[in-house]
């Protein structure tokens, strides 16, 4: 079919799915990818409207991602990638706070964090997550746990040791924008490898939008002559010590192996290969929806960040509104302006199964108080929604993930689970996975490498 006779198959074409299909075509398989949408990227997609290239879930992505650009080089895409100015803003007591993203000097200095939570960051905070340095690692986040650091949540830990405004000005904001939580619901450990991170952030964007890892992946893919079937849903993967097969209504195909890259409760439904631990360890895996209101508007914003979010409190539906224009060009056509605004994670699951016209009156009132006028300039409103669209990295759940990813990986010698709930919820994390899943497959079959 491609060339080699050992055949693998990859179901999702996410960025784990992506990596995985790539990695293992790269060794010597000969791959099928399948997904369910038309085209490749997942949550990492691009969506194309009037002339507005619309980024409806992932924003931007760390430097430190070296998986995530191993993947763009292997695409020859790395090109795409462009540093992004990082100037936010936090929405506190009717006005918008500018900081600058990855910079506690910035945030000391903004206005944005009363005085009394700058001295405690300055006196405790940071020396903390510099004595913990070693263990918040977003890529193995067990250390955290390892530590001690995952046994609450971060609302427990920072009201504690910090006061409430660390809970509501800095945990809040991050967590609902970033990662469709609150922090009564994220594990403190979380947390901090997050915060550690952000101390010294360089954050990238992708010219013409994220998807264009998705683009450059299935077009690399195919030249390699790899079989890419979108459009195309799995209705269960079943595999033995023999052989996996991947059935769809089209029917059945038998391959060597399978990479099994789609969301946990998706691969619960699908994946029929789970021993009763697998499945246990799946269901223990947390998920709540994703939505996000897209607004083309007739003119730019005219602000100079690129991302507002709301201190905990201050917003009623809306967790941050982000300003395409101001994050890399060619975005938004000349003397036009594209708002993507995120929501809570309560009104997320409101708006599963609406329409534009809802979200807008449910999140437009709390945009307009940062940018008055705002409903006058929108052209259209298109909504997006995933109803498995954020994992939830929970106290304990970071404990769990070594035993998460036995299960993942052991549960049948010829199909292994890949996707960020066994890392980190980040397109890294799901880019770690794709590739381990891949590594393991290749380990397990040498004559792969000699196909």
């Amino acid at each position: 079919m491609n060339g080699s006779s050992f055949s693998a198959a990859v179901v999702g074409a996410g960025p784990a799915g992506l990596a995985a299909a790539l990695r293992l075509r790269a060794a010597g398989a000969s791959v099928t990818v399948y997904d369910a949408a038309p085209g490749a990227g997942g949550r990492a997609c691009t969506h194309e409207v009037d002339g507005f290239r619309v980024d409806p879930a992932v924003q931007l992505v760390s430097a430190s991602y070296t998986n995530f650009a191993r993947v763009l080089r292997a695409c020859g895409a790395d090109g795409l990638l462009q540093r992004s100015p990082g100037r936010d803003a936090l929405w506190r007591k009717g006005r918008a706070h500018e900081v600058v993203y990855g910079s506690t000097s910035s945030m000391l200095a903004s206005g944005a964090l009363p005085l009394a939570l700058k001295l405690r960051m300055g006196a405790q905070y940071l020396p903390f997550l510099q004595r913990h340095a070693g263990s918040l690692d977003l890529c193995a986040l067990e250390r955290a746990a390892a530590t001690g650091l995952d046994g609450e949540s971060v609302a427990a830990w920072g009201a504690r040791e910090l006061g409430r405004d660390f809970v509501d000005l800095l945990a809040a904001p991050l967590l609902a924008t970033l990662y469709g939580c609150a922090p009564d619901e994220a594990s403190a450990g979380f947390y901090h490898a997050l915060a550690r991170e952000g101390m010294s952030l360089e954050v990238q964007a992708l010219r013409g939008g994220i998807g264009g890892l998705g683009r450059a992946a299935a077009e690399r893919l195919a030249s390699l002559g790899a079989v890419l079937r979108f459009g195309e849903p799995v209705l269960d993967v079943q595999a033995d010590e023999t052989r996996a097969i991947v059935r769809t209504a089209a029917g059945e195909e038998v391959f060597g192996a399978v990479v099994v890259a789609v969301p946990a409760p998706a691969a619960l439904e699908i994946a029929k290969f789970l021993t009763p631990t697998a499945v246990q360890a799946l269901g223990m895996v947390r998920v709540r929806p994703a939505a996000t209101l897209a607004l083309l508007l007739d003119r730019p914003a005219g602000v100079r960040w690129f991302g507002l979010s709301y201190a905990g409190g201050e917003s009623r539906e809306a967790a941050a509104a982000c300003v395409q224009e101001n994050k890399v060009a060619g975005l938004v056509p000349p003397g036009k302006g594209l708002l993507t605004v995120f929501a809570l994670p309560h009104a997320a699951e409101r708006l599963d199964g609406a329409d534009a016209g809802t979200a807008a009156r449910m999140l437009l009132p709390d945009v307009a108080r940062a940018l008055p006028g705002i409903e006058r300039r929108v052209q259209r409103a298109e909504l997006y929604t995933w109803r498995d669209g954020w994992t939830v990295f929970g106290p304990g759940s970071l404990g769990r993930l070594p035993a998460l990813r036995a299960a993942a990986w052991g549960s049948a010698a010829r199909a292994v689970l890949a996707g960020d709930y066994l890392y980190a919820p980040t397109v890294e994390g799901a880019v770690t996975a794709g590739l381990d899943a891949a590594d393991r497959i290749v380990a397990r079959f040498p004559e792969i490498r000699g196909a």
